[in-house]
C-alpha cells in the first residue's frame, strides 16, 4: 500500500505549516489546500492571535461553531462565508482566495 501524497502549505502571517493531502489545484499559482477540522481549529487560533495585532480590515478570521460549522470572516469585505466540508471530508479554507504557498512535500 502506497502512502498518500501530502504537501506542506503556509500563508503569510501565520507561523505554522500545515501538512495536507497533495492536490494539483492551483489559483493564480497558489495552492488550494484542504484541511481537517483539527487543522482548521489550529488555523482559527492562529488567525485570531494575528487579528489581535493588526487592524481588523487586514486579516480574515475563522470561527467554528458548536456544531462544527466553519465560518470565515473577511476583515476587508466585512462578509462571512460558511465553509462546508467537501466530499473528501476536508475544509478548503481560503480556496481560490488566499495565497497558500507550498512549503514542501
Amino acid at each position: 500500500m502506497t502512502a498518500a501524497r501530502t504537501m506542506r502549505v503556509t500563508i503569510s502571517g501565520v507561523s505554522s505549516e500545515y501538512e495536507v493531502p497533495a492536490n494539483d489545484d492551483r489559483w493564480n499559482g497558489f495552492a488550494v489546500p484542504g484541511f481537517t477540522l483539527e487543522q482548521v481549529r489550529r488555523l482559527a487560533a492562529e488567525t485570531a492571535a494575528l487579528a489581535a495585532t493588526v487592524p481588523a480590515d487586514e486579516i480574515d478570521t475563522i470561527t467554528i461553531g458548536d456544531d462544527a460549522t466553519v465560518s470565515v470572516h473577511s476583515g476587508q469585505w466585512g462578509s462571512t462565508t460558511v465553509v462546508d466540508p467537501a466530499p473528501d471530508g476536508l475544509y478548503y479554507i481560503g480556496a481560490y482566495e488566499w495565497a497558500w504557498e507550498i512549503a514542501g512535500t
